[in-house]
């Protein structure tokens, strides 16, 4: 196995569409930094995509809702990585409540806000520093949500979060176009993830649910083609242009088609 010349750092690693941006970028030669809690899972992945793609594979254990341990995490991953460049973040790593905001526990909703926001701000700030100084062709690849455009009810820390991350994203894409680092933000829609059922979210109807590993392959091109803002699924983008109705419609809008698609978990 010869020397690779690039390497992506993958946060949520361990399931949904954080295990398939990982074999996705596996399939394109990338060395992987692997980045969740459950180390288990990871060193799972990591066996299996090393023994498919050839590639170099590091499992890195840690909370991202933690900012002791978000501070070490860029520099771990590229001492993992020896000579090989970081090259890619993906910041996939996010969670979130589906209940009344005033029904949420606070600590329930700080962590959110550590993770979605902080966490992702940090590992970027880290990375593109690291990336500018070698100087090869990066990429930050943040998955933020349709909520991010459309914010729903019963998720209004989620909402606020992602539309962080989609503002943070076209900012910083600007800020740094005349640099060796793109900026992409993917707002997926419905995707058939763990997320449902960790959000306290049961599946009543899919309607227009993509699959992780679809989402994951539309993220990873868009990425390479330089768009700042991608919505995977046709759906999802004619449904993103609800986004220009007016305030309450939208919200309505919005409500109801959560109500048809998925029940509070048992």
């Amino acid at each position: 196995m010869g020397v690779n010349d690039k390497a992506a750092l993958v946060t949520g690693a361990s399931s949904g569409i954080g295990s398939e941006l990982a074999r996705e970028l596996a399939a394109r030669g990338y060395d992987l930094v692997l980045l969740a809690r459950r180390a288990d899972r990871l060193q799972a992945l990591a066996g299996e995509i090393a023994a498919r793609h050839g590639v170099r594979c590091h499992v890195l254990a840690a909370d991202l809702a933690d900012r002791a341990q978000v501070d070490t995490v860029v520099e771990r991953a590229q001492r993992a990585l020896g000579g090989v460049p970081l090259t890619v973040l993906a910041n996939n790593a996010g969670s979130g409540v589906w209940d009344l905001f005033t029904d949420v526990p606070r600590d329930i909703a700080q962590r959110d806000i550590d993770l979605n926001v902080t966490a992702l701000a940090t590992l970027t700030h880290d990375f593109v520093a690291r990336a500018k100084a070698h100087g090869r062709p990066a990429y930050v690849l943040n998955i933020a949500s349709l909520a991010a455009m459309l914010p729903a009810a019963r998720f209004a820390v989620y909402s606020a979060t992602k539309s962080f991350v989609l503002t943070f994203s076209e900012v910083l894409a600007w800020e740094l176009r005349d640099s060796n680092v793109r900026v992409t933000c993917v707002c997926p829609g419905g995707v058939k993830t763990e997320f449902l059922e960790h959000a306290g979210q049961e599946l009543k109807k899919d309607v227009g649910m993509m699959d992780s590993p679809e989402v994951a392959r539309q993220s990873v091109e868009a990425m390479l083609r330089g768009e700042v803002v991608f919505v995977p699924g046709a759906l999802n983008k004619v449904s993103a242009l609800a986004r220009f109705l007016p305030r309450g419609l939208r919200l309505r809008l919005v409500e109801r088609s959560m109500q048809m698609a998925v029940r509070p978990a048992k």
